[in-house]
């Protein structure tokens, strides 16, 4: 469907110069935090296995924390010396560090300093000064690397004296970090920064010292709105990080391969957002000869910023006329997402009808009474194959230290990603971080109950649920996958950026860490 070999995808928005493709192409105990560290063996502690089951708890799409209700060492609020249950014994093993020639990435960076808290921990004496709080060594490693490994390693400690509710302790960890961390230095200073206001936020909460601060900021910031605001900083990251483009591409091509031939096609984006994935998918279209396509037909389901939305589509459409695509689009605004019908759509028989989710069900977890009543009105309209593009991280935990480790490796990949693609004074980058980055990493970290809204969840807790709706995964190609890690060679990244098949769904990742899902789904 998609051409084999390099191409561009669309620029900032539809353009008729945009080159066509070919057609051959309240928190629970917590256990502590080295617990939740994973093994040495996994490039990022394997923290998307940890020690406890994730289960969909009947109809509240809640994760609940299995081995939290057994009795075992994870329930202690001590660092625990059980580690080896789930990696080999780090006790006469050596820490590697890098070669004068090379350079240990964010993630890398991470790591090391989880392995060092992990090793220090037992040599740690209660009394210890705060001011000195690791014996470990970061001998043979480079100024900077040393420098933001003990950083990370103070960031650690905090949050294991947050999961333990030791706030004074934690405290004066977070000062630590204030002194030599700022939003404008390397990665992991601005990583450390992000999270350290975080921790200290949720430490204001949970001691009262902050009656209307960041929590407060939180309910009146609108998240999903900022996101379809700043439309430079969105298009500069979908432009020059090659994660966004990977995931939308492959979810387009699978798309494709579904409604392929059709000459009616209607697809039902539940979050459209800028739209560039229809330009791709309309220079698919237009450079297939054989296909004789009739109508298209778009229609964008939103609760908020209508203007904005008619903006995107109108631009489709002035795109689909260049491309002699005979278009055209609906928009679908409700108030609430319980207000959505199968009615709303105006379905006709002759149409091929597609699910378009990107990032979008994830928004509806603390909501599930309206995230399940969505499903049943898709159910309803037994589209061809719905298409899910999802996070895949697990921020929805309810212990906390689960929730910050898993989101300290997830957005010290993307800042990694930021500091590659990205000049140091870029102001879209720092957008990105203060924006959208702050936000999220506040609300993981801080936020409870129905405050925190972020709460990505990975692909297996996602079959799990579609499961209950009838839903049956559909394996992607081939020839997608093939296509789409053709698509990373146009990227200046290295080899950091990686597609691979997770079952029947490919998985987008940074430096080893998952960052997004695509899979396909059809009820039976």
């Amino acid at each position: 469907m998609f051409p084999s070999k390099k191409h561009n995808l669309p620029d900032d928005k539809p353009s008729s110069e945009i080159p066509k493709l070919n057609k051959t192409n309240k928190d629970q105990q917590k256990p502590p935090l080295n617990d939740q560290l994973g093994s040495q063996d996994n490039p990022y502690f394997d923290f998307t296995s940890p020690p406890y089951q994730n289960v969909l708890k009947g109809s509240d799409f809640q994760l609940e924390d299995q081995d939290y209700k057994k009795e075992s060492p994870f329930a202690s609020l001590r660092i625990v010396k059980d580690f080896a249950s789930r990696s080999r014994k780090l006790k006469g093993e050596k820490i590697h560090t890098p070669s004068e020639s090379q350079k240990l990435s964010t993630i890398e960076r991470i790591r090391m300093a989880g392995l060092l808290f992990i090793d220090s921990s037992s040599k740690v004496d209660e009394t210890s000064n705060p001011s000195h709080p690791f014996p470990a060594s970061t001998s043979g490693l480079s100024d900077d690397e040393a420098k933001d490994i003990d950083l990370l390693l103070t960031l650690l400690a905090s949050a294991d004296k947050t999961g333990q509710r030791q706030f004074d302790e934690a405290n004066e960890l977070i000062e630590l970090c204030s002194k030599t961390c700022s939003n404008e230095g390397t990665p992991v200073e601005r990583l450390v920064y992000y999270f350290s206001e975080a921790i200290r936020e949720k430490i204001n909460r949970e001691t009262g010292r902050e009656a209307s601060g960041g929590l407060e900021r939180m309910r009146v910031f609108d998240f999903q709105k900022a996101m379809m605001s700043v439309d430079a900083s969105i298009l500069a990251f979908h432009k020059k990080v090659s994660l966004s483009q990977v995931c939308q591409f492959s979810a387009i091509n699978t798309l494709l391969e579904h409604v392929r031939r059709a000459r009616h096609i209607h697809i039902i984006d539940l979050e459209i957002r800028s739209g560039m994935q229809y330009t791709l998918m309309m220079q698919a279209i237009a450079s297939c000869s054989e296909w004789q396509l009739k109508h298209l037909k778009i229609t964008a389901i939103g609760t908020r910023s209508e203007s904005k939305i008619k903006d995107t589509c109108n631009h489709l459409a002035e795109f689909a006329q260049s491309m002699n695509i005979p278009f055209s689009y609906k928009i679908v605004m409700v108030a609430d997402m319980l207000d959505f019908n199968i009615d709303l759509l105006e379905l006709d028989r002759h149409e091929k009808v597609a699910v378009y989710s990107s990032v979008s069900l994830s928004n509806l977890i603390v909501k599930p009474n309206r995230l399940e009543h969505l499903m049943r009105e898709i159910r309803k309209i037994n589209p061809c194959i719905t298409i899910v593009s999802e996070v895949e991280a697990n921020h929805t935990s309810l212990v906390f230290v689960n929730r910050f480790i898993d989101a300290l490796f997830f957005y010290g990949a993307l800042f990694d990603s930021m500091s590659i693609c990205f000049a140091g004074d870029d102001l879209n980058r720092k957008v990105a971080e203060s924006v959208y980055y702050d936000y999220s990493i506040r609300n993981i970290v801080a936020a409870e109950g129905d405050d925190r809204t972020i709460r990505h969840t990975g692909i297996n807790v996602w079959r799990r649920f579609f499961d209950r709706f009838g839903m049956v995964e559909i394996e992607l190609s081939s020839e997608s996958l093939n296509e789409a890690k053709l698509l990373i060679d146009n990227f200046n990244c290295g080899n950091c950026c990686t597609l691979r098949a997770d079952g029947r769904c490919f998985l987008v990742s940074w430096n080893g860490v998952p960052i997004f899902s695509v899979s396909a789904w059809k009820f039976i």
